[in-house]
């Protein structure tokens, strides 16, 4: 009879084929003195002798238990020694901040514990961290999602890969096989107290709902949760890519702001759109923590039904504002920008503006050169032989007015972004050129009457602008 591999070549050869590390890397394996943990040090211990990576114990104490987390953290500093390897620690008053930010006590040890995991990657000590949860920690997350309502990507559970930071390579192992495994062995582990108050909605779940429905629906509810948290992650990685790809052509990145027509976001289909704002609003705020479904939904009618000007404030302060036909999406305490310049001009001649990101160049062309190789949405027809004093590019200033051309009379600037539908966060800064201190060209507008270049004209000064910002930002504005 075929004998089947023991546990240990079952699972390496799983990691292997997933490629989740290989030789050169610095491993950091999160060992909190519980069974799994212990188990997936030893495992991984040899795994980096095989494969040819250095590996790292890492611990944080939570100082929820008193003597009983000492008890954790002298345990697993013993274990790391005995193998060799450095051990990495940190710690928390996890209760006292619970307390202070009147928040879950789970929830914020998690917060705690993974800051100080992702840190040590950031900060280059290790490139990744491996943590212990097995097929059942999988099968009750995917559970305690479901009762609370979550979507498509709640429902796909733990990650096997976290922001290419967190690696969970026990996924595949049932804690049954765990508990086997390091009794054979006779490895010693610690006990949390904790786990076996049922007060803990996962606790909770783990000791009552989890056994009941494998004793009364199916025995092989672990692997089927695990199975469909699996196709979840598809299914969500999938109609993340189509909504990128969808909204690419709209989204504009502008510094710290992203925006979008509101006509493109609500033809999406629900789905597609949900994930586009998710996208935005990662983009520029780095994070999700705080938002549910529920506020998705809200930006959704908020695009669809708001006024031009009303603005909407998310959890963790990001603002979501409509701007006549567009939704825009700032990071926290963003500003549109307001930065002021004025800036000497020599025609012909270039000009970089900082704070637009942008070059000027200004070409002087003939008649017959500027009518071949330029279309109308680029030449600005102004005849140098009228540009007679001091050339100034500024930004747009209160009271600023001109005439341009099919203009019956002088207008103010602040009218016509007002009938152009131009938005207020960005008029602060739009360009202007003056001309012995009057206004002769406006960025978008027909030039100034007096300063135009006519059919006569010998010669066109022509405006070109240039962004400096990254393609995204940089792409043609869609009408």
């Amino acid at each position: 009879m075929h004998r089947r591999p023991d546990l240990y070549t079952r699972w390496s050869q799983e990691v292997r084929r997933r490629g989740f590390f290989r030789a050169g890397q610095r491993v950091g394996v999160a060992v909190s003195g519980g069974p799994d943990s212990v188990l997936l040090l030893h495992f991984m211990e040899a795994l980096a002798r095989e494969l040819g990576f250095k590996l790292a114990v890492v611990h944080f104490n939570h100082r929820l238990r008193g003597a009983e987390s000492e008890g954790d953290e002298a345990l697993v500093r013993g274990m790391a020694e005995s193998l060799g390897v450095d051990c990495l620690r940190s710690e928390a008053d996890v209760g006292r901040e619970a307390r202070g930010r009147r928040a879950n006590l789970e929830a914020v040890a998690r917060d705690l514990r993974y800051r100080y995991f992702f840190s040590l990657v950031d900060q280059g000590r290790l490139d990744c961290v491996a943590t212990a949860h097995t097929a059942n920690d999988q099968a009750e997350t995917v559970l305690m999602r479901f009762l609370r309502g979550t979507g498509t990507r709640g429902l796909g559970g733990i990650y096997p890969v976290l922001e290419g930071k967190v690696v969970r390579p026990f996924l595949s192992l049932t804690r049954d096989e765990v508990m086997q495994e390091i009794t054979a062995r006779g490895l010693a582990y610690r006990v949390d107290s904790s786990n076996l108050n049922v007060r803990l909605r996962r606790n909770k779940v783990r000791a009552e709902l989890l056994p009941l429905l494998a004793k009364e629906y199916n025995p092989e509810i672990v692997p089927l949760l695990n199975q469909f948290a699996e196709r979840a992650r598809d299914d969500e990685a999938c109609l993340e890519r189509l909504a990128r790809e969808r909204a690419h052509p709209w989204r504009l990145r502008e510094g710290r702001e992203e925006r979008i027509p509101v006509r493109a976001l609500l033809e999406f289909p629900p789905a597609l759109a949900r994930r586009v704002l998710r996208q935005m609003l990662t983009a520029v705020h780095g994070s999700l923590h705080g938002l549910t479904h529920a506020h998705i939904e809200a930006l959704r009618h908020f695009a669809a039904e708001a006024q031009s000007g009303k603005v909407q404030t998310l959890p963790g302060g990001t603002l979501v504002r409509k701007e006549f036909s567009w939704l825009v999406v700032s990071a926290p305490g963003e500003e549109p920008a307001q930065d002021e310049f004025s800036i000497p001009v020599t025609i012909p001649g270039e000009t970089l503006v900082r704070e637009l990101d942008c070059t000027f160049h200004f070409k002087i062309l003939s008649r017959q050169d500027a009518g071949k190789g330029y279309n109308s949405d680029k030449l600005e027809g102004l005849d140098p032989q009228k540009l007679r004093g001091d050339m100034v590019l500024r930004n747009w200033r209160a009271g600023d007015s001109f005439c341009p051309v099919g203009s019956q009379g002088r207008r103010k600037l602040k009218e016509l972004f007002r009938e152009r539908k131009i938005p207020e966060g960005r008029r602060k800064s739009w360009p202007v050129l003056l001309c012995a201190a009057e206004i002769v060209w406006v960025r978008g507008f027909p030039p100034g009457r007096e300063a135009a270049a006519t059919d006569q004209a010998r010669q066109v000064l022509i405006v070109e602008e240039e962004s400096m910002r990254p393609p995204l930002a940089a792409r043609k504005m869609p009408v």
